[in-house]
């Protein structure tokens, strides 16, 4: 086994676009280890997530309410929970501030029926079944953030989200200025936000890219110079020639 092993690095040594391509593996498949660690602590397949909507931002529909839950481009932290555990919001009194716990769930059908079509609102009405738990939930800048019965969200009136629905509990932002909209610039210009398909552009600087970095790690062996020869070189000696006093005389 060892000699295997040492035979490979042998050849990495060698070869820098294997050696190129391994390193990329490594961390693709250290990147890919993590995740699912953060999945399995946080108990959800979306642990980290972007929003990408206004409907919980108050400003954006009302200004004269300097508040804002959840801005475009903030990167969320969401945890799975015992649906017991999500409180309703305080919606008897319209223009009060809601405090109900904010939940990540995919739209019950007809509404969706897209398993990546993610919603961030607020719960703001909870009940317990026969078929288990289902929330009403509500945007805090819907209804030009009235907080009242006009903003409550269309499945409201037909049972509202189930449980198995609900994809996490919002727990806080990462307060990393610009990256959220980053991903979210990268992700539209990959992706067709309506079809959710990837664009051709995305595609062909993806093909470039890796194009470029098999093209730079052949060019790049082929410029080093080889080393120059040793200056510790065994110097030449010369006959030594006889002064004019050692020359014979008659």
């Amino acid at each position: 086994m060892s000699s295997y092993i040492r035979r490979f690095w042998s050849y990495l040594r060698g070869n820098e676009t294997a050696k190129g391509l391994f390193l990329v593996g490594i961390v693709l498949l250290g990147a890919i280890g993590i995740w699912a660690g953060i999945r399995v602590a946080l108990n959800t397949e979306f642990p980290v997530l972007v929003v990408s909507s206004g409907s919980m931002c108050q400003r954006l529909t009302n200004t004269s309410v300097d508040k804002c839950t959840l801005a475009i481009g903030d990167l969320i932290v969401i945890r799975g929970q015992d649906p017991s555990t999500i409180v309703a919001s305080n919606v008897a009194t319209p223009g009060v501030v809601p405090n109900g716990s904010i939940i990540v769930f995919r739209p019950p059908a007809p509404w969706s029926n897209d398993p990546n079509y993610l919603v961030v609102h607020r719960v703001i009405g909870a009940q317990k079944t026969g078929s288990g738990y289902f929330f009403e939930t509500r945007g805090d800048s819907n209804g030009a953030a009235c907080n009242c019965a006009a903003a409550n969200d269309p499945w409201d009136s037909s049972g509202g989200v189930p449980a198995a629905n609900v994809v996490g509990v919002y727990q806080y932002t990462i307060p990393i200025p610009y990256l959220g909209s980053t991903i979210l610039s990268i992700r539209g210009f990959m992706y067709n936000d309506i079809t959710g398909q990837p664009r051709p552009e995305g595609l062909a600087i993806i093909v470039l890219l890796i194009i470029a970095l098999f093209a730079f790690e052949i060019i790049e062996p082929s410029k080093k110079k080889p080393a120059p020869p040793s200056q510790h070189a065994t110097p030449m000696l010369e006959p030594e020639k006889p002064s004019v006093g050692d020359e014979a005389q008659d």
